[in-house]
């Protein structure tokens, strides 16, 4: 003869107790990694679109920075057509009898304005390179990025 007891209970409300563990264990632990899952998604989509946003920025910024050459080029050509202009003009005072004297300083501040709009012109063409350089930066970073985010899945 065995020396153990036996109690006979009902099972029914163990069963109950069961299921709703196994309930709570499964809920739990799934809404915390959808939870998660969100908010890693909510972060990669927020990271695209401020990538987004740099990348047109930077491809709006070039366009006009690429306008800008040709303008400065217009202006000096019409700066040099004025500057002929005021030639003949001093030439034709000449030779009419006023003296070139009279014309020297405009001429020397159409001169000085000249020079001025050549620097301007190379100041825009470093800008424009250097703009250039922040591109290949940007789209390195962006590789960087992306590469990331394809290693961490």
């Amino acid at each position: 003869m065995s020396t153990e007891e036996y109690e006979v209970i009902p099972t029914s409300p163990i069963r109950r107790l069961e299921k709703r563990v196994e309930k709570v264990e499964d809920t739990s632990s799934t809404s915390q990694v959808q939870k998660l899952m969100e908010q890693v998604i909510e972060l990669i989509k927020s990271n695209q679109r401020i990538i987004d946003d740099v990348v047109k920025a930077n491809t709006e910024l070039r366009d006009e920075l690429s306008r800008v050459p040709g303008k400065v080029d217009k202006l000096l050509d019409t700066m040099n057509e004025f500057m002929e202009l005021l030639k003949v003009a001093s030439e034709e005072e000449e030779r009419l009898g006023s003296g070139p004297e009279a014309f020297k300083p405009m001429i020397d501040k159409m001169s000085e304005m000249v020079e001025q709009n050549k620097q301007s012109l190379e100041t825009n063409h470093t800008m424009l390179a250097a703009l250039e350089t922040i591109d290949k930066r940007l789209k390195r970073l962006y590789m960087g990025l992306t590469g990331t985010y394809a290693a961490r899945r």
